[in-house]
Order: C-alpha cells, then sequence, then structure tokens
C-alpha cells in the first residue's frame, strides 16, 4: 500500500513539474487554442453552480449566525470571512472542477492514448504528450483561481445584503463592519490554494489517462483513480495548508 501510494505522489508530481518545464508551449497556436478551451469548459461554464453555491452560503451563514448569536455582525461576517473566503471557497471550487472536469480530462486524455496505440502517426504527428498535458493543468489552475474569486465576490456581497435585511442597517455600515473584521491576506491565500487545487487535479487526472495504452477496458478505472487521486490530493494539501497556519 505503501509503494503505490509513493508511486502515484512520484507520478502526480512528475506530471505536474513537467507540465511546468514545458511552459515554452505556450507560444504554439494549438496549446493556446487548448488552453482557452479548458478555461471556457473548466471555469467559464461552472460560473453558475459556484454562484448559486456562494450565494446560499453568504446568505445562510450570516443568517443562522444572527439567529444563534444576535445581532452581533462582526461574528457573522468574520464566519463568512474564515469559512467563505479561506476554507470552503477553495475546496468547493476544486470539488466542481473534480466533478466537471477531472473526469472530462481524465476520459479525453485517455481517449488520445489509445487512438495514439491505434494510429501512432496521430499521437506523433498531431499531438503530442506535452502539448496535451500542459494546456490543461494551467487551464485548470486559472479557472479554479477565477472561480474562487467569483465564490469569495458573491458570498460576501451575498452576506452584506443578508445582515443589512436582517439587522434594518445600511449597506455602508454593513460594508465598514465587514472592512474591519476581514484580513487581506485571506484573499490571495485562498486563490493561491484554489490555483494549486485546479493544477494538481487536472495533473493527477492526465497522468491516469496517459497510464491508458491498449485496453479501453481500463478507462473507466482510469477516470475513477483520477477523481480518487483529486480528492486525496485536495484533502492531503488542505490539511497541510491548516497545520501550518495554526502553527504561524
Amino acid at each position: 500500500m505503501i509503494s503505490v501510494s509513493k508511486r502515484l505522489a512520484l507520478g502526480y508530481s512528475s506530471m505536474l513539474v513537467h507540465a511546468v518545464a514545458q511552459r515554452d508551449l505556450l507560444r504554439r497556436e494549438p496549446v493556446q487554442a487548448a488552453l482557452a478551451r479548458q478555461i471556457a469548459v473548466t471555469g467559464v461554464q461552472a460560473v453558475p453552480y459556484v454562484a448559486v453555491v456562494a450565494l446560499l452560503f453568504g446568505a445562510v451563514v450570516v443568517t443562522r449566525v444572527l439567529e444563534l448569536l444576535g445581532p452581533d455582525n462582526d461574528v457573522a461576517l468574520r464566519a463568512v470571512v474564515w469559512g467563505g473566503i479561506r476554507e470552503l471557497g477553495p475546496l468547493v471550487t476544486a470539488l466542481i472542477i473534480i466533478v466537471r472536469s477531472c473526469v472530462a480530462i481524465a476520459a479525453e486524455v485517455a481517449l488520445m492514448r489509445l487512438r495514439s496505440g491505434i494510429h501512432d502517426t496521430h499521437w506523433g504527428a498531431l499531438v503530442h504528450e506535452e502539448e496535451v498535458v500542459l494546456p490543461r493543468v494551467l487551464g485548470a489552475a486559472i479557472s479554479s483561481a477565477a472561480l474562487v474569486t467569483v465564490f469569495q465576490f458573491i458570498a460576501i456581497a451575498s452576506a452584506l445584503l443578508a445582515s443589512t435585511v436582517v439587522l434594518g442597517s445600511s449597506l455602508d455600515f454593513e460594508l465598514d463592519s465587514f472592512l474591519t473584521a476581514a484580513t487581506w491576506w485571506q484573499v490571495p491565500l485562498s486563490i493561491g490554494k484554489a490555483a494549486l487545487f485546479g493544477a494538481g487535479t487536472a495533473a493527477i487526472a492526465c497522468y491516469h489517462g496517459l497510464q491508458v495504452e491498449s485496453d479501453v477496458g481500463k478507462l473507466p478505472k482510469a477516470v475513477v483513480a483520477a477523481c480518487l487521486g483529486s480528492l486525496s490530493f485536495v484533502g492531503v494539501v488542505d490539511l497541510i495548508a491548516m497545520l501550518l497556519l495554526w502553527l504561524l
């Protein structure tokens, strides 16, 4: 079990490092087109899902906190800042990307790999391995960072509006309270964590997709392994980040 986990960890890491090392390929038009397509699929099309979750989170958390603790909006806003911006935002974004895009990336790369086994000239002449991995890893990282930014904006706006309605105060007053309760470094921290989640899950999906070489029956296994690996990666990284923040 340990050897398998170690092998997977090395494979995931090498795939991610390999994609970063081949960043010069972004000058090629096919790679740029693949990157734009990945951002559209992973980021733009996921905006409605992230927006709905953020809207509900901001409104529900503030309403429940005010109901339980009384009209102490600083506590409610801190709950939104702590739970929404730093913790829940990157996790929700990662889960949406895993469900929507990780499966698609693993299946797409696996099908490309299978086609290369049938027609060697297809993989060798038209699509190189680096050109497959790089745009997907970078596209998922950019999309994840953008999605968590959308989540933060909508969750904060929803929380401010909810507290305004419940407390009967002005929006300017609630905004001042939020800016007092917020900590600026939480925003870039959550965006950076989300970008790491996106890049890591895409690299894991590409790794498992590239393991399918000749047997189409291995494709479902590769998809399941990509999902499990991505969930494990997100959990481990989030746990390490929480421990580091606690120690600091």
